[in-house]
């Protein structure tokens, strides 16, 4: 048996250069984002999910309650949420574990409204941690299909997809980094595991799309 080792494990998927507009996730927006939103699964690049905000502090935090809910999924009786939302300017965008992304309108800090929702159609539900924001789309995974999918922010439409599934039991399940022309897809196989690098017979896998 021939051992080949692969120099990554992340999947990159470049994409094409778009006009940004004001409202658009930009990398320098994600280098240095604004204080009320939150842009990114770990807040920033740096990743210690660090926020400056204050109105919330020690001296009131034990006064929080429930300010409001909105029901997502109803599918099935073991749906469940993994992920961590991002805010921009207002919206939300969540995913549950059908990959099915919300983005929703939580402006008025009293209550949300679904302003549009893209399903993937998965067959079968798996964990999700979340989606990444690029210029005006929103970017998210499907789990044991491993496609990356591609939605306009605005309209909720698909913009574009690319299946990434080249072997068994890889899963995609990590929320996708999202950094100056490229997303970074982290595969997965959870507590199964998938094929160590190391012990593919052959040429070393392509992880670069």
């Amino acid at each position: 048996m021939r051992t080949t080792i692969s120099t990554s494990i992340m999947t990159c998927i470049a994409l094409a250069a778009l006009p940004a507009s004001a409202a658009d996730v930009t990398y320098e927006r994600l280098l240095k984002p604004e204080p009320q939103n939150w842009l990114m699964n770990h807040h920033d690049f740096g990743a210690q999910r660090y926020s400056a905000l204050d109105t919330i502090n020690r001296s009131n935090v034990r006064n929080l309650k429930l300010a409001f809910a909105i029901a997502l999924g109803g599918t099935s009786t073991d749906e469940y949420l993994q992920l961590t939302p991002l805010v921009d300017d207002g919206f939300m965008y969540v995913v549950d574990s059908w990959g099915i992304v919300s983005k929703i309108d939580v402006r008025s800090g009293t209550a949300g409204q679904i302003v549009w929702q893209m399903n993937p159609k998965q067959d079968k539900q798996d964990r999700n941690r979340g989606v990444a924001l690029w210029n005006n789309l929103v970017i998210s995974q499907t789990g044991f299909a491993a496609r990356i999918v591609a939605t306009d922010r605005d309209t909720g439409k698909v913009v574009w997809e690319t299946n990434l599934l080249d072997q068994a039991d890889l899963e995609l399940t990590a929320a996708p980094l999202a950094l100056k022309d490229q997303i970074i897809v982290g595969g997965s196989g959870g507590d199964r595991g998938i094929t160590a690098p190391s012990e593919i017979d052959g040429p070393a896998p392509r992880w670069a799309r």
